[in-house]
Order: C-alpha cells, then structure tokens, then sequence
C-alpha cells in the first residue's frame, strides 16, 4: 500500500457515511440536563423550529426540537453513532481497531441495511491518470453536478475499504461470497481498477452482514442499544459533545469525548421533508422503512444546512426479473395497458417518465415481449437472460428459486395475450390494441408514436408471450446535511461544527444528477461504508490514515479474488 500514500498527496480526501447497530436494547429511567440545541429558545412559549424546518418535518421523525434537559441515565464513549447500517457498523468497528470506546444508537431493534453490493477503487492496479479520468467519467454520467471534494474521498479510500470490509466480514463469520476485480482501459493508455463485494446471493443482503458485524463488533466491546432511536444533539459552546437517545424509560445522554458520528439514513419515510425536496416522489411507493431524516433533523437544530435540491434519488426494480432484462428496450404499458413511452430510455430514469402518470401508485407498469426475445435482443448487442434463468422470476414456476428475492419476482409467460394480461392484471382488450399497434410501427420501421429507433422495433407475434410487471420504487434520497471534505457537518458559512460527522445517505451530495448514477455499481454501499470508516478515523485522529490498514493487496488478492 504504500504506493497509495504517495497518491493521496495529489488527490484530495474525503470522509464519512453511515448507518449503525449491534446488540442490547436499552431501558433504564435517567434524569440530567443537556445544552438546548442552536437555533432553539427553550419551551417558555417563544421555542422555534431550527432554520430550514418545520413542526411536521419532526412530527414524522424520531428527532426531538424542543430542548431536552432531563435524563434516565447518562454514559460517556470516545465515539457514538447514530445508526446501525451500511455506514454505522463500519464506522463502530473502525473506532473498536483504532482504540477507542464507542456505542451505536440504532432506532430498529436489529441492525439494518440494504442492497448486497458495494464497490471500491483498487489504487495497486490503478494508474494516476486513470484515477482522474474515472473522477471526470462519474462527473459526466452525472451531467457534472457532482461534489467532486467526495468523488475524490471515494476514489481515493474506497478500495482500501472494500478489502477492510471483506477481512471484517470474514472474522466476523459472513465472508464475500464472491470479490470481482473489472479493469477498464481509457484511450490514453490509462487504466483503473474496481472492485465489487457481493455479500451473500438474494434473497441474503447486506443486512446479513450488518448483524454479523454488528455481533463481532460487541464481542469485540463495542455497546450497542437498541430500540433507542437518537434524538437530539447536546452543544457545549461550539462543540458537539452527547447525542441523547431515548430508551424505553426515558432519555439517555450519551456523552462523546471525539465525536458523535450520524448514519441514521435519509428522508424518504418523512412526507413532510420530502414534499419540500423531492416532492415528485410522494405518490412513489417507498422501499424502506423508518427512514424519516432523524439525523438530518438533529444536525440541523446545531446550525446544519441541507444540501441543495434536487436531491439525487434511486428509482430501481432489479427484483421482477433478472437485472439484465432491465436494459432492453423491450414494449412498456401502463396499467391501463397503453403504450407511454420511448422504451430506449434506461432504468435509473424510468421514474422521470413515469412521475407523470395519474395513478395512485406511478411506479407500476408491465414490459411485454414473445419467445424470440432472447434472439432479439442479442441482435441488438445485449445479454439477455435465458428461458432457464427467467423461470425462477415466474411465480410458482420453479421450486426454491435461487437467487430471487420471491415475494419481488413478477415476470410472467403465457400461451395468449388474454392470459398475459390476466396475469399482469392489466384489461386485456386495451393490451392486444396495443400491440397491434406496436406490431404495425414495427413491420413499417417507424415508430411514429415516440420516436424509438427501428433497430429496436421487433413485432410481438410468436407465443408464448412474456410480461414483467415493473415496480419502480424509491430505495434512497441522495441528498442530506452539507459535510466537507472529511464529512464533518459543516454550518452555513461551511464551517466544520466540532465534534460532529455525518455519513452514508444522511451526509452530502456525492451524485447530484437527478438520478443515481449506474456508472459504478454498488457504489451507493461503498461510499456509506467507506464514508462511515473514514469519518471515525479523521474524527480520532485528525487525519485519514488507518492505523490498520486492510493490508498487502497482492494477499489480499491471492485470499479474496484470486480463488476458484
């Protein structure tokens, strides 16, 4: 690694993501007296809400805004974090390798996370110039709106991240099931190197491997506390000094000597936050739970500030069907069984189109195609699943399925259209219209409707007729509390609030395209871990240098990647 450090002196830094959790639930009763967060004037009548929030943005969420100053009990670690996930459980075992004490206040009973990817950047078969021109190629694929201080962070520290998170899998029992290496050559003669851990296959995810983490980290001596959501920061002059969490029988202030480090997630489950930032995404069905913008909320009441809108969202379904299916431009219908849109336009921008649908749910439409798809589409220069993968997709077709999340899969085939329509549960009458359309754009090479290429038009015709019926639903905002390079939350003149981090979906604007970018995948979870990691090491050291270091990548090769 040592290689690496030379290129850390031309490549900027960067910090923190999160999400947190491990093992005991906490119900003590305490009294004491905490700080009344900035931005408050006590609960005499004249309390208001801190800048940029509202009474309804913390009716729908954990966080407290009026002053807390009565404790059950109060305890004191050199870090707390707020949230047990993606960010949270990397930022805790960070803390326990560098020495110091630590708890994780997670609001769930267990440890929670998400997706079972996550990448990272490999420096060791990386050159220079290949780093820089993979920062300027993620730039792009986000039409430039980027914040490039955080694309640098994780291009520089996410594939020293990525081996970490592999050896801490291992010890604690849940190793990668599998470590791809993918090179990519530029023009230029320049090359970069990415690295993705897949961490179980469907239905197992990284929520599995939060939970073994979150055990190893407490035989390890980290204290967790579950059922405890954080709610509220306490300041002592400029400074962050004690998350409160609160317990069953009453608040806890949990004193941090180094920093309290927030990776509680985004806002998507707080309607009020989201009608005010993402406010075409209400009527979309949300994938997770619970994510009402706690930490974003406790931040703000010390004088944090919310990164610009539009904030950066995912709007995915790889779970009716195989995920490569997803990329051919195969016919779309609404639930009236209409035709509605060019279907070249890919998946991460579905929602763009389908935001505008009059529906109570918009992220509902099918995608039908006969038996010579997988001719078809090959022709057309992509991969497309074989008739034996696509079974496991089909409902009740195959017995144990692997790899399919079942209660998600939605792919359908039937002898006629009749069939596929009643299956898809859209009117039938309506689906043979349109196909009869579509097959007469078709035979004319002309798509007169919406423009989509006569490459790509290939008429419906020989059964059995297939169908996947799409649910497009938001998995994350991309957009939380400004933080700086370091992921330390800054205020409104950019400041860093001493003692305060923040990670993972709750911190920064790493994409800022108005959708998530595909052009790394399982970036999202590599930049929560990485950031989660990283933020605790600057916050007990000052710096961003592990003091242990994941180790010789030519071993870590020969254990991880290298093996049959």
């Amino acid at each position: 690694m040592g290689t690496n450090m030379d290129r850390r002196r031309f490549i900027k830094g960067g910090l923190a993501l999160g999400a947190a959790g491990t093992v005991a639930a906490l119900g003590a009763s305490l009294t004491g007296c905490a700080a009344a967060p900035s931005g408050t004037s006590g609960k005499d009548g004249n309390f208001s809400y801190p800048a940029g929030t509202t009474a309804s943005d913390f009716e729908q969420s954990s966080a407290v805004a009026e002053p807390i100053t009565e404790f059950a009990d109060e305890k004191t670690y050199d870090i707390v974090v707020v949230g047990a996930g993606t960010a949270g459980l990397p930022a805790v075992l960070t803390a326990l390798e560098e020495g110091a004490t630590v708890a994780c206040l997670q609001k769930e009973s267990t440890p929670i996370s998400q997706g079972n990817g996550s990448s990272g950047v490999i420096l060791d078969e990386t050159t220079d110039l290949g780093l820089l021109r993979w920062i300027q190629g993620y730039r792009e694929a986000c039409s430039y709106r980027v914040n490039l201080d955080l694309v640098r962070f994780f291009a520089e520290h996410s594939g020293e991240t990525a081996m970490w998170m592999a050896r801490m899998g291992k010890e604690a029992g849940y190793p990668p099931y599998e470590s791809k290496l993918t090179r990519t050559e530029t023009a230029d003669g320049s090359h970069v190197t990415t690295m993705r851990n897949a961490f179980g296959v469907k239905p197992e995810n990284n929520g599995n491997l939060v939970k073994a983490l979150a055990e190893y980290a407490a035989s390890k001596g980290a204290e967790f506390f579950y059922s405890t959501p954080g709610v509220q920061l306490v300041k002592d002059g400029e400074r962050v000094t004690a998350a409160i969490g609160e317990g069953r029988e009453g608040y806890i202030k949990f004193n941090a000597s180094k920093a309290v480090i927030l990776a509680t997630g985004d806002y998507q489950n707080n309607d009020s936050m989201l009608s005010k930032y993402a406010p075409d995404l209400v009527k979309f069905t949300k994938k997770q739970m619970n994510k009402t913008g706690d930490g974003i909320l406790m931040a703000m009441s010390v004088g944090a500030t919310m990164t610009p809108v539009g904030h950066s969202k995912q709007m995915h379904d790889m779970d009716a069907a195989p995920m490569a299916m997803t990329e051919i431009p195969f016919l779309a219908v609404n639930e009236k069984g209409e035709r509605f849109m060019n279907e070249e336009i890919p998946m991460h921008y579905w929602d763009e189109t389908l935001r505008f649908q009059n529906a109570e749910d918009p992220g509902r439409f099918c995608r039908v195609f006969d038996s010579t798809y997988f001719e078809t589409a090959k022709a057309w220069g992509y991969s497309p699943s074989p008739v034996e993968l696509m079974e496991n997709y089909i409902p009740g077709a195959v017995e144990n399925p692997q790899g399919v999340i079942e209660d998600l899969i939605d792919t359908h085939r039937c002898d006629t259209l009749d069939e596929l329509a009643d299956e898809l549960g859209i009117p039938a009458d309506a689906l043979k219209k349109t196909v009869e359309r579509y097959n007469q754009l078709c035979e004319a090479g002309f798509d007169e409707d919406f423009g989509k290429q006569s490459k790509y038009l290939a008429p419906i015709l020989k059964p059995p007729f297939w169908g996947i019926r799409q649910w497009i639903r938001l998995t994350a905002m991309g957009g939380g509390i400004k933080v700086n390079e370091n992921y330390q939350v800054v205020d409104e003149n950019g400041a860093p609030i001493p003692g305060l981090y923040s990670a993972g979906f709750n911190a920064g604007d790493i994409c800022g395209d108005v959708d998530w970018s595909l052009y790394l995948g399982g970036m999202s979870c590599g930049s929560c871990m990485t950031s989660g990691r990283y933020a605790t090491i600057h916050a007990l050291t000052g710096g961003l240098a592990p003091s242990k270091p994941s180790g010789d990548w030519e071993a870590f090769r020969a254990e991880f990647v290298d093996v049959a």
